[in-house]
This record gives C-alpha cells, structure tokens and sequence, in this order.
C-alpha cells in the first residue's frame, strides 16, 4: 500500500479501515499505537463495531475496495496484493478517470487525520516500539534489544545493568545495507539468535525479508539469507532440492523470530569475550516464517534454507510437520536439549511443539482462528490472546516450564511442561498499562519478546518502548535502564 501511495500521491487517496479481530484490537489507542509503529499516514477508521466492514460486505482480511471518484465501489480485491501487478490497473483507472476531468490533483485537506502517524512523546526516549530482546550469557554477558523502529540492535551489559551502552548497530532510517554498524541499515528487525560457541549473532530483518549476521570482530553486519523482496507466495519442503535452496536466492517472506540450534560436531569455540570471528559458522537456524505461516530451517554451514514445517495454509492443523498448520507463526525458543521447538502461533492464540525427532507438530495451547481470551488452566479451557515470544526456563524451581508473552492480554504467562497448564505470572492484564513492581501488579503494554538468563525474564515491552527485567527469585519487575550518553566496552 506504501508503494501504491508513493506512486500516485496526487491521484490515489488512501483511507484504512481498522475492523478487529482480537478484543484487544479494538481499542482507539491500540490503533493509533498501531499506526505509529507502521508509519501510516493516511487516515485510519477504527470500525471496532464492523459497521464498515457489513457495509461493504467485506469477507476476508485484507480486502482492498477501488472506489470511483464519484464514490461508486468499481472494484475489490481480497487478500494479499503486489504493488507490482496492481500498479498497471490503477494506471489505467486513473487514465479513465482523468480523460472524463473527474480528477482533483491538489492535495486532501484531512485536517488532523494521520494524525497518530506523529511520534508520539513516549517514543522520544532511546527505544521505539522494541520488537524482540536476546541475551548472550557468555563471559559478563550482553543484552541485546531489537530497536525496531529505529532499525537498530542496542547492545547492554549484562552482568552490570547500570544503563551504560555498549554498541549501537544500524539505524536511524531504514534500508538494507551490510557493512560496519555505523554503516549498516536494517528494516524493522525482530528476532536474535547466538551461537555461544563463536559470538555471531543472527537477526530477522523483518522488512526486508533477510535473515542477518552480525559478526564479533567489529560488528560487521552481512546478509546470508533472502533477496531483499518479499515472497508472494509460499513454497513447501517437497517443492524444493532435499537440501535446500541458495539461502541469498530465496526471498523470504516477514521472518519474525530465530532460534538457534548448536550442530554437536563444530568446532572449538571461542573463548568468552573474544571479538575473533572464526567464520565457521554451524548449526541450524528455525526461521518463523510469519508471512507464510510456516517454520523454515537455514543449514548455516551450507548456506542453504527451505521450508520446515506448514503447508503456508493458515490454520492450527497438528500432525507430520509436512502436513502441519501455523498462522503468522511469531516466537520461537529451544529447550536446552535442542529436542523441542516451541512457537507462538499468534493468529491461533495457540502454543505449539515441534518435537525435533520425530517431526511431529502437537498443540500445548489454543483452539482455533477464532478461539482466544484471557483464562487459565489446561488446553480444554485456557485461552491466550495472539502470543507473539516463547522463552524455555530450564532452571524453574517448580519444574520445567515455558513462559509466554501473552501480548494482547498485556500478560506474561506460565505454561507447566508436566502440569500441562497455563497461568497468568506477571501483569495485571488489560487494558496495557505501565507501572514496575510486584509481578502481580506490575503492567505491560503488548509485550513481544522474551529471554531468560541469570535468574531474570528480560521482556521487550513494545507499546512502553522499555525493556523491563523481572527476577525470576523476587516476582518482582523493574525498568531497564538505558542511557545512551554513557558507554561502556
């Protein structure tokens, strides 16, 4: 739609209508938090009682209605759209249109319109709308926040949290360029995945539809995965050679999250806080393939990738991993095994497993497209609405556990591995708030990211542009602090 409106700013007048899904969706100020995070400029209508969408007997999301300059509806297109294909038919529209003198090519006057576009004052501190958060354990230790919106990773000390910055890469604007940190551009990036063995760091550069290596010496920043253009349509694992395709040639469709699982036959490993890059990388690399809704897996030392699991359908279909469901697939996390791979399944409100050895996809949590809400227990009655991060505590004292960034509840809950039930473990749920102290009381705002380290559940609270740590020992949730003025090395 960008694309379209950079195209003909003077011709085409583009107006959003914001019909909800999620209960969580329908609130004016999620939408205008939605707004800022995507950049949109154009007026939005919050149709949150669907009084639009009847009118227009719309059927599917998304669905684009051409509408003649005298306010007929002339045409409809329903789904996913390239902006490539749609160009020559809106070419022709408007030569029509223009031949009858029906086109005004003054700017609209919207008045305030677009107006939640504008950054808002919250967003002025050093985050803006943090998508994801890592944590590399090894020697003091980093954190590592993807500055979403400001399309950089922000790396922090770990063993002492005292606000000072370690390094900075990317940013401000966005774009798709390798190079050293100051140098490097990324589009929107999410997740971040480590090989503790060598210190490389791979990130989702969700707008760009790559998948990143940040590397120890320096920093430097290189794309091993995607084109650079969004795929349009989704492909499946038999569809391609057993071994996967050239990972730069695909292109690759809203990668969200990564995990990263260690091959045991590598080599050494670089000593703790060592800045060589022994570019001998190993091991696979899980891929939510939010766009396709499937998982995909990168062979980092073939440097080839190909589906995993889904069909690209969208739905919650458990079985054979070929034969698997997921919709917009959004958190991933190992166990410390490497034997399991969890998935926020966002659109299904649901909790997946892959169980890495015998391929098969089971549901922990959820029931369907339509089935969400905010209640606890097991999977007959429990229900989360749209999860977007997983993170595994293998060190839970009351027994493995998952925990779940349960994002349009404003909660982070706890799934019991063995119990096989969920309960709600930090947040006072909605609406999205702010406020540090006792978990219980403690309020978010559509987190999105999880790590566990040390004893600490650092959490990537988007809408609150913070990333708050709460000690896993105490229950208790604080602000990270962040101040960019001081560094550290």
């Amino acid at each position: 739609m960008r694309e379209l409106e950079v195209r003909f700013p003077d011709t085409v007048a583009v107006i959003g209508v914001h019909s909800a899904k999620f209960p969580e969706e329908r609130a004016t100020e999620a939408v205008a938090q939605a707004v800022r995070r995507h950049g949109i400029h154009h007026p939005v209508v919050n149709d949150h009682d669907f009084r639009v969408w009847g009118a227009y007997a719309c059927r599917a999301w998304p669905t684009l209605m051409f509408v003649h300059p005298r306010g007929k509806v002339i045409a409809r297109h329903e789904g996913e759209f390239e902006a490539e294909r749609l160009i020559p038919v809106v070419e022709q529209m408007l030569a029509e249109f223009d031949g009858q003198g029906l086109l005004h090519r003054q700017p609209l006057d919207l008045g305030p319109a677009g107006a939640a576009a504008v950054t808002a004052p919250e967003t002025a501190g050093p985050l803006a709308f943090p998508g994801k958060v890592a944590v590399d354990e090894r020697g003091r230790g980093h954190i590592v926040i993807a500055d979403s919106n400001h399309h950089r990773l922000v790396v922090m000390g770990l063993g002492v949290q005292d606000g000072a910055v370690h390094h900075i890469g990317g940013g401000p604007e966005p774009g798709l360029v390798d190079g050293p940190p100051d140098q490097a551009r990324f589009n929107w990036p999410q997740g971040i995945a480590l090989d503790s063995r060598t210190g490389v760091m791979y990130i989702a550069d969700t707008e760009n539809h790559a998948i990143r290596r940040l590397s120890p010496e320096g920093g430097i920043v290189t794309t091993i995965a995607g084109t650079g253009k969004q795929a349009r349509s989704f492909v499946t694992a038999g569809e391609v050679p057993p071994g996967g395709s050239a990972a730069r040639d695909v292109p690759l469709s809203s990668p969200w999250d990564l995990a990263f699982l260690p091959d045991p036959n590598a080599g050494p490993s670089t000593e703790a806080g060592s800045h060589v890059d022994l570019h001998d990388d190993a091991g696979l690399l899980f891929v939510a393939m939010a766009g396709t809704h499937q998982i995909w897996v990168m062979d980092l030392r073939a440097g080839a990738i190909l589906p995993f699991a889904g069909t690209g359908r969208e739905a919650l279909v458990d079985g054979p991993r070929e034969s698997a469901c997921f919709a917009q697939p959004s958190g991933l996390a190992l166990d410390r095994a490497g034997k399991t791979l969890y998935v926020a399944d966002s659109e299904t409100s649901a909790l997946r497993a892959i169980d890495l050895h015998s391929g098969n996809v089971s549901t922990l949590l959820g029931a369907g497209l339509f089935d969400f809400g905010d209640i606890g227990g097991t999977r007959d009655v429990a229900r989360l609405q749209h999860p977007l991060a997983v993170a595994v505590w293998d060190d839970d004292p009351d027994g493995p556990s998952v925990l779940l960034a349960d994002t349009y509840n404003h909660r982070i809950k706890r799934y019991d591995l063995a119990r096989r039930e969920v309960r709600s473990f930090a947040g006072s749920g909605a609406p999205g708030g702010y406020a540090d102290g006792p978990a219980a009381q403690a309020r978010f705002s559509e987190p999105g990211g999880l790590a566990v380290a040390r004893g600490q559940l650092f959490i990537a609270d988007t809408n609150n542009h913070r990333v708050r740590v709460l000690d896993l020992a105490t229950r208790d949730v604080r602000t990270l602090e962040i101040d960019e003025s001081r560094h550290a090395h």
